[in-house]
């Protein structure tokens, strides 16, 4: 009887698999494996070493360094253990920590709400045809590549009270002048404007390229079906956005909870602790008082706050797609 050309095709393809296998069992073919396999721990050794040494153990040691107490000057093999003292100190026994808590909470929200908002507003206005929009693009993103050391020395002379250049522009249009860094309802929304105005640029080119994968064809067909500009940006742009706007909105809280380099160089945390931030409170806490244990704990909370809120930020953005 003879075979089909689909029995015969059968055939040969289990033959073939046969003799793969065979050469797999075979010592010589093992070890080349076995070799391959090596080559790319190799390759990957350097990157765990790395993560190793500079994140997981000193993270560990942060966790250890919180249940102990440590001035930096005695050894770490004789640091007094203090178990959750430090933990229980700060939520209860600290109302500086309240404090700061409180304003690093008020400053990534209004960091986040008006960057993030900003920066979309500019993209939809350099994603047209405008002209020397390559040249517009490049002014707004120049300040997230400038220095935050500088563009804090900067403002902080714009915003003085004497001699700034914002209360020469009030008194030119005949209004009194303002304190600014120097006043304690003022100096929050002062830094906010400085930190959004460093910033925005970065999520300008962040929308930007969300809107470049933007189909052009769906808004034609938009446009052909009558709808406007809003209906537009409302049932298009918007809904393709959502990833980008979630990535824009997570990475933007996690820089805004860590704020330092601005806050320390505009206002020192004051006045009176109106912007006095985690950061700056855990800096000082180490290094000026050389209270390590707590400082460390500040480290840890920190961590678990930012954690938590960007499991919450992740789940409410992700519910809504």
């Amino acid at each position: 009887m003879k075979q089909t050309e689909a029995e015969r095709t059968g055939m040969a393809l289990k033959a073939g698999a046969e003799r793969a296998l065979r050469a797999e069992r075979a010592p010589g073919l093992r070890w080349w494996l076995r070799r391959r396999s090596v080559v790319g721990y190799a390759f990957v050794a350097p990157a765990l070493a790395f993560l190793l040494v500079f994140a997981f153990l000193p993270f560990v040691f942060t966790i250890y360094v919180s249940l102990h107490e440590w001035n930096m000057l005695t050894p770490v093999t004789s640091m007094p253990f203090r178990g959750l003292e430090n933990y229980r100190y700060l939520l209860l026994d600290d109302p500086l920590f309240r404090q700061t808590f409180a304003n690093t909470v008020t400053f990534a929200v209004g960091n986040v709400a008006l960057s993030t908002l900003l920066g979309l507003m500019v993209a939809l206005a350099l994603n047209s045809r405008v002209r020397f929009r390559t040249f517009w693009r490049a002014i707004y993103f120049l300040p997230y590549v400038t220095s935050s050391v500088a563009i804090a020395i900067v403002w902080a002379n714009i915003y003085n009270a004497n001699y700034g250049l914002l209360n020469g522009i009030l008194e030119m249009l005949g209004l009194p002048p303002q304190r600014f860094l120097a006043s304690v309802s003022q100096a929050m929304p002062s830094v906010i404007a400085v930190a959004v105005w460093h910033s925005v640029g970065y999520f300008m080119i962040l929308f930007l390229a969300g809107l470049q994968n933007i189909p052009g064809e769906l808004y034609d067909a938009a446009k052909v079906d009558g709808a406007g500009d809003w209906q537009r940006f409302r049932f298009i742009t918007l809904p393709l956005l959502k990833p980008t706007m979630l990535f824009v909105v997570v990475v933007n809280t996690l820089i805004s909870l860590q704020v330092f380099d601005l806050v320390f160089i505009l206002t020192n945390g004051g006045p009176v602790n109106a912007t006095n931030t985690l950061v700056l409170y855990m800096y000082r806490t180490a290094f000026e008082f050389t209270r390590m244990g707590r400082a460390t704990a500040m480290a840890i909370l920190l961590f678990l706050i930012t954690f938590v809120i960007t499991l919450v930020q992740l789940h409410l953005l992700r519910e809504r797609r």
